[in-house]
């Protein structure tokens, strides 16, 4: 297995412009070593390089809030957070985020509950949930950050996640280079989710010269009680689609 070192952390970090600590760094090292330990048991990912991991999942799950100009996030809902991008990541940048991690796959959680016990984190509450189901029941309306990394097509994802905000809430939804043709699509269940666009960050990654998109919507009004549907459905039946054949 191959390692990654403090040093590279640091270096990697100073690369990026975020300012790291030694402590952090040293998490961050042992959070790489676990999830390639971890990932042949349970499949969590294709990126296993060291390089690759700290470019494409260590920095980026930082970049989009590093990058805003509110950097302040209290409390965040990470919804399929997967292998734990970005929660994770923003929960060892900052120390005081009070996390909660939603996914559906009861296999991710378990290697979460694994991650956080070994990395000594506090403040994380872990869900195995749908989004679906959280978004009509206990968590409608409740939270103040939601953020998605590649959990589905905007339209999609923005059914799940404005649902669970507050008003005055943000939406991050971290995303390539198709975020504004998706955006176009998502334009009314937005409306309908009681959402608005207010920002969009657009970086590229520093070895690997991605683009990278990170779309943010502030909940402006109360989401219509039809949203989110029951589980399944936004997945199966995109609004944008209904619309669509409604329009022909």
């Amino acid at each position: 297995m191959e390692k990654i070192l403090v040093n590279d952390i640091l270096q990697e970090a100073s690369r990026w412009g975020f300012s790291l600590d030694e402590q952090k760094a040293k998490l961050f090292v042992k959070y790489y070593e676990i999830l390639l330990q971890e990932n042949q048991k349970y499949n969590l990912t294709r990126i296993t390089m060291p390089e690759s991991v700290l470019e494409e999942l260590f920095f980026d799950s930082l970049a989009g809030f590093l990058k805003a100009k509110n950097k302040t996030v209290e409390d965040l809902v990470d919804l399929g957070s997967g292998a734990g991008f970005p929660g994770i990541p923003l929960k060892i940048y900052f120390p005081d985020l009070k996390l909660t991690v939603v996914d559906a796959s009861q296999k991710k959680i378990s290697f979460l509950r694994f991650l956080i016990n070994k990395l000594d984190l506090n403040g994380i509450n872990l869900m195995h949930k749908r989004a679906e189901d959280l978004g009509r029941g206990p968590g409608r309306e409740t939270y103040s950050h939601v953020t998605a990394r590649a959990l589905a097509p905007l339209p999609v994802a923005v059914e799940l996640a404005l649902p669970l905000l507050k008003k005055g809430g943000l939406f991050w939804a971290f995303k390539g280079p198709s975020a504004l043709s998706e955006l176009n699509r998502a334009k009314e269940i937005v409306r309908r989710c009681g959402g608005k666009h207010i920002d969009t960050i657009t970086y590229s990654l520093p070895r690997s010269k991605k683009k990278r998109i990170v779309l943010i919507f502030s909940k402006e009004n109360e989401t219509e009680k039809i949203f989110p549907r029951r589980a399944g459905i936004p997945q199966k039946r995109p609004l944008e689609k209904i619309i669509y054949r409604m329009q022909e």
